[in-house]
């Protein structure tokens, strides 16, 4: 049996003050995120209408299907990196959709009226690729991060969810980018030999590069920039509100300069060392980047879970299961053969836990304002009505079994 609970130290102000103001925020927020998505559909149909102008209706086809391939593996890499606290699939949705239209459109004219500004015609020289296309693009991309971290700055896991947000908009960016790069080579060579074998050959030679050997990159670089505006939501102080983002968005920026630059001055065996010595190791730095803040965000939530099974709330066990990844594991492979209802409740009370240590976590920084309380409240408490439900392992804190109290007949409460 668990301690009766008893009332956890708070901080911040009563749970209904700002609500009618969060509600109004809110309500502009989803307005703009509805006028981003009908501008994302409107400049997917304006790219659709030029591509289809300058390279035909064959090349494009071309195009989209070997731009297709990478999609499905690297979204799938961000959603496996969001499982812990999954991001709505219809925001995750909008920030690949936005990549690959919205943020694509705005490229592909902006880059070509500064191209021209400085008199690289069709923006066609390395000056333009190297100097004015990285951070054209990647304000483009990062706009959505922007948008959708602010607006989920108190409901979301901040620096991961900044990570996934940016990724999956440089997925989309990289499709609609790779289907123009497909579909000009396929049309020109096909215009120059008259042979469309010859001219598949060579966008199956570029696609090894683009799609198979480097298929990250514009994912990576906006990951950067989600981490700086994940860490601005994390934290109060002004310096790293105003700083991070500006740093990860010029890290960004860099990177992708750096990779401009190389693929507009180095071929041959230089580009496949540029690749080994650089690429490789930049991509490993990055997923040891994203691994350790998975980590680190696990430890933060057993952490501030701690706080409520100090107090009571919960069993000390219980903490394993909600936060630590092998607890976790553990907890699922246990309700594995027991049923789609014993499944669907143990992934509801493990991302319950992991709201409420996230919440627990913005409220101590004092990042969460009070609202947030009421909040706190409700996830309790359906954490509560969870555990007397759900079927855990056997094996609590006092080595008695823990079982649900529908099994068991009784409340571990």
């Amino acid at each position: 049996m668990v301690a009766e609970p008893v009332t956890l130290p708070m901080t911040g102000s009563s749970a209904g003050v700002g609500t009618e103001s969060g509600r109004g925020k809110s309500r502009l927020v989803i307005l703009l995120v509805v006028v981003l998505a009908t501008a994302a559909a409107m400049c997917g149909w304006a790219i659709y209408l030029d591509l289809h102008h300058l390279f035909g209706r064959a090349a494009l086809v071309y195009g989209v299907l070997f731009a297709f391939v990478p999609v499905v593996p690297m979204t799938a890499a961000f959603v496996w990196l969001d499982r812990m606290r999954p991001e709505p699939p219809w925001l995750l949705a909008l920030a690949l959709g936005w990549g690959a239209l919205g943020a694509a459109y705005i490229a592909i004219e902006l880059n070509d009226w500064l191209a021209r500004q400085v008199g690289d015609a069709y923006a066609a020289t390395a000056r333009s690729a190297v100097f004015i296309a990285p951070w054209v693009e990647e304000a483009a991309k990062g706009a959505i991060v922007f948008v959708l971290v602010w607006w989920r700055r108190h409901d979301f896991n901040a620096v991961v969810a900044g990570i996934v947000y940016g990724g999956l908009a440089g997925v989309g960016f990289a499709f609609t980018e790779n289907i123009v790069y497909y579909a000009q080579l396929f049309q020109r060579v096909a215009d120059y030999k008259g042979d469309t074998g010859t001219a598949l050959d060579a966008v199956e030679r570029l696609f090894l590069w683009r799609g198979v050997a480097a298929p990250f990159v514009h994912p990576m670089f906006t990951m950067l920039t989600g981490v700086g505006i994940g860490l601005a939501v994390r934290y109060r102080h002004r310096a790293v509100r105003v700083l991070a983002p500006v740093a990860g968005f010029c890290c960004a920026v860099l990177l992708h300069m750096a990779y401009n630059a190389a693929a507009s001055f180095v071929s041959g065996e230089a580009l496949t060392a540029f690749y080994l010595v650089l690429l490789l190791p930049t991509l490993l730095c990055a997923v040891a980047l994203v691994l350790a803040v998975r980590r680190q965000t696990a430890e933060v939530v057993a952490a501030r879970l701690g706080d409520y099974s100090a107090f009571g709330w919960f069993p000390p066990s219980d903490v394993e299961f909600l936060a630590v990844p092998r607890g976790r594991r553990r907890a699922r492979r246990h309700v594995k053969d027991l049923g789609a209802l014993e499944r669907d409740r143990m992934r509801q009370f493990q991302q319950t836990g992991v709201e409420l240590g996230l919440l627990r976590d913005r409220l101590v920084r004092g990042v969460a304002d009070g609202a947030q309380l009421g909040r706190e409240r409700l996830l309790l408490g359906r954490l509560r009505e969870l555990r007397a439900e759900v079927m855990l392992p056997a094996g609590t804190a006092q080595g008695s079994p823990v079982q649900s109290a529908r099994a068991r007949g009784q409340s571990s409460w």
